[in-house]
């Protein structure tokens, strides 16, 4: 069962047998004992994916809550009793290399028994939960009926490097955007980039600069900026350092906009002990300065 749930949220063999340490035909053997005692197929394969059936997609969820039962009661019995299990987080690339990967040794020696697996990307633009047990989130409403923990509060801000704004002059307007070399965040779902939206009082402004580049990776657009290739849209929260630093430069403050940064978990999930005691630590013993 474990193979089963391996190979389902991985969508891979490979994969799957790398997470469980074990080989690839192991794996293989596992899963056709499994479809044989229950006797449906559980996986479509071609030679590029692998995706559930209808029959593997209705056991997902059961089987995910007997491992976690499995390790309640395999908890119960070891000496000491202490929390363990696999706690499966989502964030944004950007937040994740600088608040969560620098205390999580920190995290292992408090829980040394929980095994993160910790994904980072650009997942954070929409809501994709599927799979993961705390997911981080800037800028999206919480769903109902999930837990949350707010971590606060940070600006969307315009920023340059000095040496870009010597050369091509500061934008005083939003729509001077468009007279500038713009740094785009671009995704699945806006491969040609984000819209950059600037507000002040009641005032609007929704706009798509014309892209002299874009990244999938918020990293990337600062150390692109820093290197004066153009104005980048990013949270100072990422970029408060560069900012102090001198090495950007914050524009149109006046038109920023501000975002939430939320943890959640559903109900179901934030209910195994593992799974609370990361959340509980995310939300309250790192120092993420967002306010």
């Amino acid at each position: 069962m474990e193979a089963f749930v391996a190979v389902a949220e991985a969508a891979s063999f490979t994969r799957a047998a790398a997470r469980m340490g074990i080989s690839v035909p192991m794996v293989t053997l596992h899963i056709a004992r499994l479809e044989e005692h229950l006797g449906v197929r559980l996986f479509n394969r071609t030679t590029r994916r692998v995706d559930l059936t209808d029959e593997g997609h209705r056991l997902l969820e059961p089987a995910r809550e007997m491992l976690d039962s499995f390790a309640v009661a395999e908890r119960a019995v070891r000496s000491g009793g202490g929390v363990a299990g696999v706690v499966r987080v989502d964030a944004p690339a950007s937040i994740g290399h600088a608040v969560i990967v620098p205390r999580l040794a920190e995290l292992h020696k408090a829980f040394p028994d929980i095994v993160v697996e910790l994904t980072l990307g650009d997942r954070g633009t929409i809501f994709r939960v599927d799979g993961f047990d705390i997911v981080m989130r800037v800028g999206v409403a919480p769903l109902s009926g999930w837990v949350t923990h707010s971590l606060g509060q940070t600006r969307q801000l315009c920023l340059a490097s000095p040496d870009y704004l010597a050369r091509h002059g500061i934008p005083r307007e939003p729509e001077d955007v468009a007279q500038h070399q713009c740094i785009l965040y671009a995704s699945v779902e806006a491969p040609g980039g984000r819209p950059w939206v600037f507000v002040r009082g009641s005032k609007q402004v929704r706009l798509r600069p014309r892209a002299a580049f874009t990244f999938n990776d918020g990293a990337a657009i600062l150390s692109a900026a820093r290197d004066g290739l153009g104005l980048g849209n990013h949270l100072e929260m990422i970029a408060r350092e560069d900012i102090r630093a001198g090495r950007l430069v914050p524009l149109l403050e006046e038109w920023a906009t501000t975002a939430s940064v939320t943890l959640m978990s559903a109900r179901e999930r934030h209910a195994l002990p593992h799974v609370r005691a990361v959340m509980e630590f995310l939300a309250t013993r790192l120092d993420w300065r967002v306010d």
